[in-house]
């Protein structure tokens, strides 16, 4: 199991399957958990950090996370729906 998607599992433990079966089959997928995980850990630096640039930062991730949380989501439904139940 890729350590890289310990934020993903956090945030969506009730897809802990489906997110497990994914990475098994799919690498665009674990490099989509890889990113959000590595974008995650960005804005948690940039949250702390007092860098003139900080707040800006803050903003560019918090979208960054959610534009990749909801591509994870999109492509769960889409693995969801191919498979039988």
């Amino acid at each position: 199991m890729n350590d890289k998607i310990r934020c993903i599992l956090e945030r969506l433990p009730e897809k802990r399957h489906a997110i497990e079966l994914l990475m098994e089959k799919d690498p665009e997928f674990v490099a989509l958990c890889e990113d959000y995980e590595d974008c995650v850990y960005a804005l948690r630096h940039w949250e702390w950090s007092k860098a003139p640039e900080a707040q800006t930062r803050v903003l560019e991730y918090r979208v960054l996370v959610e534009e990749l949380e909801e591509e994870i989501h999109q492509a769960l439904e889409a693995f969801n729906s191919r498979r039988p139940v």
